[in-house]
């Protein structure tokens, strides 16, 4: 199983609807996927879905067939990640659905982060929770797995990250994607060293993802035209 994570700190550069495309692609082409929606604005679970399924899913009170209602026993501190529903959409394509509260997840990734330097289990089982989402979400035998998150470099990407295979960058054919992209590489690569750092820490009978994030490469979306020609920020 690969699983790879499309991410651009940069937002409206059309990450939410390539992962969209691409997953029914692969799905149509027998490839069992499951798609992850792990950025809290959950728009890519309105694209699969539609609004009747939407109110069951994000009723008043716990949203147990969410990522957020997974998470919610660790957000707790009551125990570990609950099993995960995944909504098949077919036969080939399941979604784990995103939901709005898991910005609160936010602030414990970010504690947890520190403390995984001091050797604390509890921190390393938070910071590897979408990891073993991904893991249990899967074994229905999904083959691959996209992840869609955020645009912003706060812990939440950090954490789904570290649980990829590889990440994809969408980018804009402007200046402020190449502006992006000079804060992006560092970072990533700054979170891969890390994260090696406290692999070394970990405990050894809890299954740690490797934090790979190999950069798989690029994808430019279709530059705007005006009068039949490319706009000046894509020439440049």
């Amino acid at each position: 199983m690969k699983t790879i994570a499309f991410f651009n700190n940069k937002g409206g550069v059309g990450t939410t609807s390539l992962v969209y495309h691409l997953t029914w692609m692969f799905a149509d082409h027998g490839i069992k996927t499951l798609v992850v929606d792990l950025d809290p604005q959950a728009n890519l679970t309105a694209m699969f879905l539609d609004e009747d399924r939407l109110e069951q899913l994000w009723p008043d009170d716990e949203h147990p067939d969410t990522v957020y209602g997974s998470l919610r026993p660790i957000l707790r501190g009551t125990g570990d990640i609950a099993q995960p529903h995944v909504e098949m959409i077919t036969e080939t394509l399941g979604l784990i659905p995103g939901d709005l509260g898991l910005s609160r997840f936010e602030d414990k990734l970010s504690d947890a982060w520190l403390r995984c330097h001091n050797r604390d289990e509890s921190a390393f089982r938070t910071m590897t929770a979408f990891h073993r989402l991904v893991q249990r979400g899967a074994e229905w035998g999904a083959e691959l797995v996209l992840i869609d998150v955020g645009p912003n470099l706060g812990a939440i990407n950090r954490s789904a990250l570290i649980a990829s295979d590889q990440v994809c960058l969408p980018l804009a054919p402007d200046l402020f994607s190449l502006q992006g992209l000079k804060n992006l590489g560092p970072t990533l690569r700054e979170w891969r060293t890390l994260w090696a750092e406290l692999l070394t820490k970990a405990p050894a009978d809890l299954p740690m993802p490797r934090g790979a994030m190999q950069p798989v490469g690029y994808i430019v979306m279709q530059h705007g035209m005006l009068d039949t020609r490319p706009v000046k920020a894509y020439k440049r």
